[in-house]
């Protein structure tokens, strides 16, 4: 039986950064009128280095949480939070549709490759895990797929750090270069932060490759989903608002940055303690490493 969605509730979204604005971004585009909640979980990026038992945690406290504050559906921003931790958040919350970014990059790159050759970049963990390269080749088995971890690359891109065209160009390049050398005509994207960057990979990657990005993806998903329990908000008499919330000390340059990615003149951003993400998922006190 499907279950019938609130239209008039917010979208919620999260990350554990900046990138999963992208999310955002694309979410405004196709959909003006949904209300939506971003949180951003800055005080325990980066999700790549840590384990999957950790980061599954932390998907479905901050899944918890916007769901307390009112969202309809919850949106991954983050491939790796999606990978370790997306299965496990709807299992948790099964009357909420919990979407990742995983299966929606997936049909995306297959449907752009002509030679079934797909690379892939990510964090130490989506690569690791292998999640992109099963789902595509369950999917397609004639696909072949290399992955390609850019933990340099991601980590000046989750912190904002992108002056420096020349290094970033640098960087970008030798990543590519195990793709381009397995000769994949599509790359996919599979960290949001990589489109804090993205004008530097499409100069790198060049007609070399198709780049897909799996926000774009999930969006259209949401929509999907939304539409079929009749959850789309189709208007309302005043402008869609976005509430934005991070777990760190760091509102000023999240504020200043997500800013000129949206391509608004300024956003506000609350910090929520971390306590609170925990207990909505039922976990009490502080972690001893935040």
């Amino acid at each position: 039986m499907t279950i019938s969605m609130n239209p008039n509730a917010p979208i919620g979204i999260f990350d554990s950064g900046l990138g999963g604005l992208a999310v955002l971004r694309e979410l405004n585009r196709l959909l003006p009128n949904e209300d939506c909640l971003f949180l951003g979980d800055t005080m325990r990026q980066p999700y790549g280095p840590q384990t999957i038992e950790r980061v599954r945690q932390y998907a479905i406290e901050i899944t918890a949480y916007l769901i307390e504050q009112g969202a309809k559906i919850v949106l991954i921003g983050c491939n790796t939070a999606s990978i370790a931790g997306g299965d496990a958040a709807q299992a948790f919350f099964p009357n909420v549709p919990v979407i990742g970014m995983i299966n929606p990059g997936v049909q995306a790159a297959l449907r752009n490759s002509k030679s079934k050759r797909i690379g892939i970049w990510g964090t130490e963990i989506t690569i690791a895990s292998q999640a992109y390269d099963r789902l595509i080749v369950l999917t397609d088995p004639q696909a072949q797929v290399v992955g390609r971890a850019c933990p340099t690359l991601l980590r000046l891109a989750e912190k904002g750090r992108i002056d420096d065209r020349a290094y970033l160009l640098d960087l970008a390049a030798k990543d590519f270069q195990k793709v381009e050398d397995f000769k994949a005509d599509t790359l996919i994207l599979g960290c949001t932060d990589f489109t804090c960057v993205r004008d530097v990979i499409d100069e790198v990657v060049g007609d070399k490759a198709i780049v897909v990005d799996p926000a774009e993806e999930v969006v259209r998903e949401a929509v999907k989903v939304m539409a079929e329990r009749g959850g789309l908000n189709i208007g309302q008499d005043r402008p869609a608002k976005t509430e934005f919330y991070v777990t760190g000390h760091d509102q000023e340059n999240f504020s200043r940055f997500g800013a000129i990615f949206l391509g608004v003149p300024s956003i506000d951003v609350t910090r929520v303690q971390l306590e609170d993400v925990q207990k909505a998922a039922g976990v009490s006190g502080k972690t001893n490493n935040y």
